[in-house]
C-alpha cells in the first residue's frame, strides 16, 4: 500500500485532489493529511508526524497543489522500488550539488520534467512540459537530490533516517536534506520519467530560504560536492561551482531588497504617506 502524506495549509485537502488521486493511482492507498492550517508545524515536523501515522510500505510525500496526469502511477512507483538499492525517487532533481550553499537547481546539471503552471486558477498562464535537461530518462537516472514537490521513500527506510526538525524549521531544504540522508545510508536517489505531474506554483526564494540553504550547507559541507548520474571533469566542477556562487550572490541581494521593501510597505510612515498623497492621484 502507498501512504500519501500531505502537509496542508487547510484542515483538509480539496475534494478535487482526492478525486484525482483516486482516479489515477491504480493501487491500494491511504491519505495522511497533516492539518497545518494554524501553521503550528514546520514541514519537517509535519512529515515526521505523517511517517508515524502511515501504514503503507511506500510513503509518497507531495504538495497539495499537484495534479496527476499518469494513469496507474502507483503501479509504476511500486515497480521502481522492487530495486532494493533504491532509496528515494522524484520527478525532477539535480546530479551535482557543489561545495557551496545553493538550491538543488542552481548548478543547472539537472533533469526531469513536469507540467508547470503559475496558479491553478490562472487560465491564461502558460502550460508546458518542462524538460529540465535533455537526458535519456527512458526509465530513471541516478541523482543527488530530487525536488520536494513530490517524492517517494520506503517506510522501512525511516528506521535509519528522519526529517531533521532539530536542525531545520520552516518549509525549505527538507528535500535536499532527506536526499542526502538516503545517500548517506548507502541507498540510491533516482529521477523517474514515467510519472507526469502538473504543479501549480514555482516556490518562494526569500530570506528564509537562504537561511535554510546555509543551515543545509553547514550540516553537509564535509560530504560536498556530490555527483551522481553524470560525469564531470575537475574543470567543469570548478566552473559550475563558481557559477553557483555568483547566482547565490544575486539571489541574496534580490531577496534582501524584496524583504526590505516589504518592511517599508508595512510600516506606519509608509501608510500615512500613501494616505496623504492619495488626493493628488488625479494629477497623474
Amino acid at each position: 500500500m502507498i501512504s500519501i502524506i500531505i502537509c496542508s495549509r487547510k484542515p483538509d485537502i480539496p475534494q478535487s485532489l482526492k478525486d484525482n488521486i483516486s482516479e489515477t493511482i491504480g493501487v491500494e492507498y491511504e491519505l495522511v493529511v497533516i492539518d497545518n492550517s494554524k501553521n503550528q508545524y514546520s514541514i519537517f515536523q509535519a512529515y515526521n508526524k505523517g511517517v508515524d501515522k502511515a501504514h503503507g510500505d511506500i510513503l509518497c510525500f507531495m504538495h497539495e497543489d499537484i495534479l496527476y496526469h499518469t494513469q496507474n502511477w502507483g503501479e509504476k512507483v511500486v515497480a521502481h522500488f522492487k530495486d532494493d538499492s533504491l532509496g528515494l525517487i522524484g520527478v525532477v532533481g539535480t546530479h551535482f550539488l557543489p561545495d557551496t550553499p545553493s538550491g538543488w537547481y542552481n548548478s543547472m546539471v539537472v533533469s526531469g520534467g513536469c507540467i508547470q503552471r503559475e496558479t491553478a486558477n490562472d487560465e491564461n498562464s502558460a502550460i508546458e512540459k518542462r524538460s529540465l535537461q535533455k537526458m535519456d530518462l527512458s526509465n530513471s537516472i541516478e541523482a543527488v537530490v530530487v525536488d520536494g514537490m513530490w517524492f517517494c521513500i520506503k517506510k522501512g527506510t525511516f528506521y535509519k533516517i528522519h526529517f531533521d526538525d532539530l536542525t531545520f524549521g520552516g518549509f525549505h531544504c527538507y528535500d535536499l536534506d532527506i536526499s542526502m540522508q538516503v545517500l548517506e545510508i548507502g541507498l540510491n536517489v533516482r529521477i523517474i520519467s514515467d510519472v507526469l505531474l502538473e504543479h501549480f506554483s514555482y516556490g518562494s526564494f526569500d530570506l528564509e530560504w537562504l537561511q535554510s540553504v546555509e543551515l543545509f550547507y553547514n550540516k553537509w559541507m564535509n560530504k560536498l560536492p556530490q555527483i551522481k548520474g553524470v560525469e564531470m571533469s575537475e574543470t567543469e566542477i570548478e566552473i559550475r561551482t563558481e557559477f553557483v556562487k555568483q547566482v547565490m550572490v544575486w539571489m541574496k541581494s534580490n531577496a534582501f531588497y524584496k524583504h526590505e521593501f516589504q518592511k517599508i510597505k508595512k510600516s506606519k510612515s509608509y501608510k500615512i504617506g500613501k494616505f496623504l498623497l492619495k488626493p493628488l492621484s488625479f494629477l497623474k
